[in-house]
């Protein structure tokens, strides 16, 4: 009798076991998500995972029933194709990461939640971000997406060059003409020989230009476009003017790496990619350069495009409210977003972390003390920012607009070809 206890006791107590396991499995819930290995900014990226790591293990921690879970070995340029073919065998992840330049593509797919419900019932403080970034994830006055990781364009200055030149170093709030002026006045033969061997820039384009005027180029749907607009034309004609300093010439960044440039627009990724070591020893070492934003039309134009990568919620979730902790994790916690400026090579999307005492001092030890990208100067780059326009085939159709307009700037007959170009806009976007 007392043997057979003891056998029933003992299956007793493995049962309870079995359904103690079988319980804890079915409340541990797995959510997925979509990543790619390298930079969002194509640069040079060391720390691969290291970021999606530290976000698993911390969010895992905080919720202990989560298994969080990634496909590794995606790089960039395959991650658009990778999640096209999960979206269509309805396996998305849960949370994906959505490159900039693919979040018109992706939104007109209907491949991503509206976000305003979860943003609402969490109280998400949307003053916590630079607007700018927040807008990248918006469609038709909905949310999307949410920021993760901000990318401004800046200009960089030979502040040597400059110096040997008699130039004062331009401060933000400076004008398009006075970009102008700077670049006429150091464009020449400095040696005497007959050839021009010293110049004003490298890789500013007529994008920039449009920019600096506030040029609107296509209305939020991407079904009119306006290059014949009187804002288009005076940034084309101040483009002409630049490009007639060096037209003989083709001047690149590699000019610039040899000293014998004055601007080159990089972003700030680049910035902190070459500005530190090791990658500083082969480029830009032997001079002095700073950064600061880009020329506008005037001081008040928002003359500044910025990049932002953004964080999505599938719409084919089966777990809304977790990946929503997820998504709002990623983009919305302090602790991520100053391990993501760790890991990476752009700048939070949050204000808070941006101005802390932490990154500064970051800024200042990866890069040369008298021209760290200091709070001050980041303040002022992204307060006079804007995002990229995005619709489904707007890379598609600013290929087009490159290849005509640069044309017309070879051949210079801009005036000539705009209404013709914005033909040829109009019915690309048509397609």
């Amino acid at each position: 009798m007392k043997k057979r206890y003891i056998i029933l006791s003992v299956l007793l107590m493995i049962l309870v076991i079995i359904s103690g396991i079988f319980i804890y499995q079915k409340k541990q819930k797995v959510i997925t998500i979509g990543i790619y290995s390298d930079s969002s900014w194509d640069v040079p990226n060391d720390n691969e995972y290291k970021f999606i790591d530290y976000v698993v293990k911390k969010f895992e921690k905080e919720h202990p029933n989560v298994k969080v879970k990634y496909e590794s070995g995606i790089n960039k340029n395959d991650y658009l194709e990778w999640l096209s073919q999960k979206i269509v065998d309805n396996k998305a992840p849960d949370v994906f990461i959505v490159p900039s330049e693919q979040f018109g593509f992706l939104s007109s797919l209907g491949t991503m939640r509206n976000l305003n419900y979860f943003m609402d019932l969490s109280g998400l403080n949307t003053d916590d971000y630079y607007p700018t970034n927040l807008k990248a994830g918006m469609s038709a006055g909905k949310q999307y997406a949410l920021p993760l990781e901000s990318n401004p364009m800046m200009m960089c200055v030979n502040t040597d060059l400059l110096k040997k030149e008699h130039i004062t170093i331009p401060k933000s709030g400076w004008t398009l003409n006075d970009f102008y002026r700077v670049c006429r006045q150091v464009t020449k033969d400095t040696n005497h020989d007959g050839v021009v061997d010293q110049f004003g820039y490298a890789d500013y384009s007529w994008k920039d230009a449009a920019q600096a005027y506030n040029a609107k180029l296509f209305n939020s749907q991407g079904t009119a476009s306006y290059f014949n607009s009187d804002k288009v034309r005076q940034a084309l004609t101040m483009m002409e003017k630049l490009y007639n300093l060096q037209k003989d010439y083709k001047v690149t960044a590699d000019d610039f790496d040899k000293g014998k440039v004055a601007f080159l627009p990089m972003t700030l990724a680049q910035y902190r990619t070459y500005e530190s070591y090791p990658y500083r020893v082969s480029r830009y070492s032997s001079f002095s350069w700073t950064c600061i934003r880009m020329p506008g039309a005037t001081p008040d134009i928002n003359s500044t495009y910025v990049n932002t990568s953004m964080v999505a919620m599938s719409s084919q979730s089966t777990h809304p409210l977790l990946s929503w902790k997820l998504v709002k994790f990623l983009s919305n916690n302090g602790d991520v977003q100053q391990k993501l400026f760790t890991y990476s090579q752009g700048a939070s999307v949050l204000k808070s972390v941006m101005k802390s005492k932490d990154i500064t001092e970051n800024l200042q030890k990866e890069n040369n003390a008298d021209n760290a990208l200091t709070e001050e100067k980041f303040v002022s780059i992204m307060a006079k920012s804007q995002k990229y326009p995005e619709f489904k085939n707007y890379n598609n159709v600013m290929q087009t607009a490159d290849y005509l307009i640069n044309n017309a700037l070879e051949n210079g007959n801009v005036e000539v070809q705009l209404s013709n170009i914005q033909n040829q806009i109009q019915e690309e976007l048509a397609k």
